[in-house]
């Protein structure tokens, strides 16, 4: 369901081109980062929410275990939140840098090898997600910039609702149109009106809530669905971002994520989804199915290549279309 006529020269992501499993070395971190020094590095333990909390953590700051308290609060004049907010952007810069020069890509499949020139060619970087939300992820967005010269750097201004945003521009429906973004831990909702210029959210619904083992299933995808109709005003068609890597509108067979096991629910997701589950609950069928990173994407448009970079409950990557 990817739109590919918007971007030239698509690829589609792939879990090999995953930057949370990417190897990262400790050595071009800053002095004062708890992880320098640290062998074996991931991208994920760098940039995530949970790697957020580490470094709150080990700070003693007093917003330690609450990373939502330190995004709403955050203030760049406070030492103890700069000196956070820098030890991200260090860890960001090097995320990218490592991205940019990563040998197992460059000497990879042909996906990888696509990818890693994409990364080379990149002459902008758009940050967001839930860590990017607020003062927070303009301040980083502005620090990582300083570090990166030959990159421009801007930070969404939907922070963890650009996949909504992505998906309701992209589709553009004259009729209201239900977008979802089904993250790791949270499901976002909206109802898209006027060509998905304005959205009118709903609460977010809690992925633990719904899963059972770690999972999201069939059975609990349905009961989503069935949940967020009863207080829709009426039936519409749906968009859904996703965090799962999608191969043409179904999940890729790798073992990790939340979503992925919905492959063994059905032949094709995202047909399943429009002439099954959906009309079952009550919608009028699949607008768009999307990959979460590259829904988020779909937000920006450029006429150079361009990078979206989720920071949430892990890091994703996709590339903005270009026009």
């Amino acid at each position: 369901m990817l739109n590919t006529r918007l971007i030239a020269a698509p690829f589609f992501m792939t879990p090999d081109g995953s930057l949370n499993s990417m190897a990262v070395s400790s050595d071009r971190l800053a002095s004062d980062d708890p992880l320098c020094g640290t062998a074996n590095l991931t991208a994920y333990q760098l940039m995530s929410r949970h790697a957020l909390i580490g470094l709150l953590d080990a700070q003693g700051h007093s917003s330690q275990g609450q990373p939502r308290v330190f995004l709403s609060h955050f203030n760049a004049d406070r030492p103890r939140d700069r000196c956070t907010v820098d030890i991200f952007a260090q860890r960001l810069a090097v995320v990218v840098h490592s991205a940019r020069h990563y040998a197992p890509w460059q000497q990879g499949t042909i996906f990888q090898q696509a990818l890693s020139r994409h990364w080379q060619r990149v002459q902008t970087l758009v940050i967001a997600g839930g860590l990017s939300s607020q003062q927070f992820g303009i301040h980083l967005a502005s620090a990582v910039a300083g570090r990166l010269a030959d990159l421009s750097v801007i930070c969404s201004p939907w922070g963890g609702d650009t996949a909504l945003y992505g998906l309701a521009q992209t589709y553009r429906s004259p009729d209201e149109l239900l977008v979802l973004d089904f993250g790791a831990t949270a499901i976002k909702r909206a109802i898209a009106h006027r060509y998905g210029n304005r959205l009118e959210m709903l609460s977010t619904l809690r992925v633990r809530d719904f899963s059972l083992d770690g999972q999201i299933r069939a059975p609990q995808l349905l009961a989503i669905l069935r949940q967020t109709r009863a207080e829709l005003p009426g039936p519409m068609a749906v968009a859904i971002s996703l965090a799962a890597y999608l191969d043409h509108g179904h999940p890729f067979d790798y073992h990790a994520g939340i979503y992925s096991r919905l492959r063994q629910d059905c032949r094709h997701l995202a047909s399943t989804l429009d002439r099954q589950w959906l009309p079952a609950c009550g919608y009028t069928g699949l607008a768009l199915l999307e990959h979460d990173s590259a829904a988020a994407a779909l937000a920006f448009q450029f006429h150079l290549p361009a990078m979206m970079l989720t920071l949430g409950t892990g890091m994703g990557s996709a590339p903005c279309p270009l026009v």
